[in-house]
């Protein structure tokens, strides 16, 4: 009877042996360089928004080594918003480059000029990264988005640039909340904080990690976010599709070393933000710390939901893709209600997680760090 049991105990030791040596197989495969000729490629990324961090990562861990084939070689471009990026992709300087959703989304209507594909949205929100009010901090402490909705009104607001995922957001409030600025300013991101600043403006849209730091320093305070609506936004990795033909493996590898890096941002909060702060003069990496992970105040409702890393091309984004692409044709910012043909490339994401093994979404950041605006 012993000798049975211990008998049963070895073979089901050796099947788990076995399952176990599949798995690390499948990924040190799926982990291997890309085959092919060496590819020379530029990448763009701008730090001083959330969705360009694994792209930090990626640089400054050296993933890219892991992926592409022997012997290539990439040059950074990093900036401090995002448009040089979509510049650079439209004039074939950049490759490979890191967006907020919106200016992807246009990116994929200049056919004309370059044909670019989303390849993932790998940062995905419920209106925590960017659909973020911000409001001067003599403002009155209201407690709820809808008694910030009324307040609103009338203001001077600054929206944190042209078709871009605040400018979206924006609008909402005015077509679906009935909000009536008393004046709207485009302005950069790093405009809004002077303006909040100098009391020019009431309030404004402002995104990760320009928010914590703006709390932080005392300039404004936080009122609401897109999740009392159930809001999505989110950032793209975005390929040119004539670097995707001639080198798809190298692409794919890169998607790969992508998808490692935003494991890594969840395994190593505090790392990554060092190293976002290495890169991002005038944050610190508390700062950066309740960017990513950081609590709203309580009358903002945004939920513990921050951010959702590596989401797979389902129904649920599709839907929003609809949705976002038809609100850009109403503001005249794309040519088309529809979503462009092959804009969402999603061959190359479903490959690169298969390949190593993943199952999508990676994982959620959720609100489980210090409040934003507490950490200097």
């Amino acid at each position: 009877m012993v000798r049975e049991h211990l008998e049963r105990w070895q073979r089901a030791l050796a099947a788990l042996a076995c399952a176990f040596l599949i798995v690390a197989l499948a990924v040190d495969v799926g982990a291997q360089p890309a085959k092919g000729e060496p590819v020379n490629i530029a990448v763009g990324y701008f730090p001083s928004w959330n969705g360009g961090w694994s792209g930090v990562v990626i640089k400054k861990k050296e993933l890219w080594k892991k992926y592409l084939p022997a012997g290539s070689t990439v040059r950074w471009d990093v900036v401090l918003v995002g448009f040089p990026v979509f510049n650079g992709l439209l004039a074939n300087k950049l490759q490979i480059g890191y967006l907020g959703d919106a200016p992807a989304m246009v990116g994929t209507t200049k056919r004309e000029t370059a044909d670019l594909r989303i390849v993932s949205l790998h940062h995905w929100s419920p209106g925590n990264i960017c659909a973020i009010i911000l409001v001067r901090p003599n403002a009155p402490d209201l407690k709820s988005p809808q008694e910030w909705i009324k307040w609103l009104n009338g203001k001077t607001f600054g929206v944190a640039g042209r078709a871009s995922c605040g400018d979206r957001f924006t609008s909402f409030l005015e077509t679906r909340q009935g909000v009536k600025f008393g004046e709207k300013l485009y302005l950069g991101p790093e405009v809004i904080k002077t303006q909040l600043q100098a009391g020019k403006i009431d309030a404004a849209q402002q995104f990760e990690p320009n928010v914590s730091q703006i709390v932080a320093q005392g300039i404004a305070k936080i009122a609401f976010t897109g999740a009392t609506w159930n809001w999505l936004e989110g950032s793209a990795l975005m390929m040119r599709k004539d670097f995707i033909d001639k080198n798809y493996d190298a692409a794919k590898g890169w998607v790969k070393a992508d998808l490692e890096a935003l494991r890594f941002i969840l395994d190593n909060p505090r790392e990554v933000a060092q190293m976002v702060a290495d890169e991002l003069p005038g944050w610190t990496p508390p700062m950066l710390m309740t960017a990513l992970a950081g609590k709203f105040p309580p009358h903002a409702a945004a939920g513990d939901v921050n951010e959702i890393l590596g989401h797979p091309f389902d129904d649920k984004m599709l839907k929003y893709f609809k949705e976002a692409y038809a609100f850009w044709h109403e503001v005249k910012a794309v040519p088309s209600p529809e979503i462009p043909d092959g804009a969402l490339y999603s061959k190359l994401l479903d490959e690169a997680a298969a390949e190593l093994g993943i199952k999508l979404p990676i994982g959620v950041v959720r609100a489980t760090g210090e409040v934003k605006g507490t950490q200097k």
